[in-house]
């Protein structure tokens, strides 16, 4: 199982915006959790526990891309 994640906006109509390579998948049924971006600082937490624990070259950003290789992350950009 490969999971995605992408960045999306609620529509006036309620439903999300989807990156194309998503929305041609029609009929495929997913689970959905969604986090407000402004609240995602797990990334900073691990950052600073990275320091803390003598990895102090490990920004957020290779944190991120740590947390999300050993969970089969892959992004998508949506346009």
């Amino acid at each position: 199982m490969q999971a995605t994640k992408f960045i999306s906006k609620v529509l006036r109509d309620g439903h999300l915006s989807l990156p194309a390579e998503i929305s041609r998948k029609v009929g495929k049924v997913f689970e959905v959790i969604m986090v407000p971006i402004e609240e995602t600082n797990v990334y900073a937490y691990a950052e600073g526990l990275a320091k803390e624990k003598g990895f102090i070259s490990l920004s957020e950003k290779d944190i991120e891309k740590i947390i999300h290789e050993s969970r089969h992350v892959k992004h998508v950009v949506s346009h």
